[in-house]
């Protein structure tokens, strides 16, 4: 009876001691798939989660993730029909984001560049808005180039050209955010 008694507590050692491996392995193999996971998977993934983006300092945009790009996603500001672009190097902190991600593979995400965005609203002719690191312009993207862009600037918001208004170069690497007015 007293042997029974050890193997069984033998038994039930050894089934604890591989539980606890198992459960190791385990927490080792999700902390190292969360290691590849970029901030991009993670804002594919949030869906309709309403987000808080802070950029530079003062500039906070809120709404859900139209669109992730390669270095920049669309977002669908809350309340407003219109989407801010937002460069993923100038996203600073976010809040809401769903610990849930979607990685580039598994998502229609979308093959443009911030670059090719930005060709194509200048295309479109639509007035933006553009938040730097400097400042506010409000105007239309005039040429777009591989590290900067011209911007017409509109001071008074007007529709076209107006006295004052005049020809700027922005660097993209300073851009927080466009929105297409």
């Amino acid at each position: 009876m007293r042997f029974e008694r050890i193997f069984d507590d033998l038994e039930g050692r050894f089934a604890h001691q591989e539980r606890e491996e198992m459960r190791a392995v385990s927490e080792d193999l999700a902390r190292a798939e969360r290691a590849q996971l970029s901030l991009a998977d993670r804002l594919r993934g949030a869906g309709a989660h309403a987000l808080t983006l802070h950029l530079g300092i003062v500039l906070r945009l809120e709404g859900t993730v139209d669109e992730v790009g390669e270095g920049w996603l669309a977002l669908r500001e809350k309340g407003a029909r219109q989407r801010a672009i937002v460069p993923l190097s100038a996203i600073a902190l976010v809040q809401g984001l769903p610990a849930r991600a979607r990685p580039a593979e598994e998502s229609l995400r979308s093959p443009l560049g911030l670059g090719s965005v930005l060709r194509e609203i200048a295309r479109d002719r639509s007035v933006v808005r553009l938040e730097t690191l400097a400042g506010g312009i409000t105007g239309r993207i005039a040429a777009v180039g591989a590290d900067a862009m011209d911007v017409q600037s509109l001071p008074t918001g007007e529709r076209g050209t107006v006295p004052g208004s005049s020809r700027v170069t922005v660097a993209t690497a300073s851009v927080l955010a466009i929105t297409v007015r």
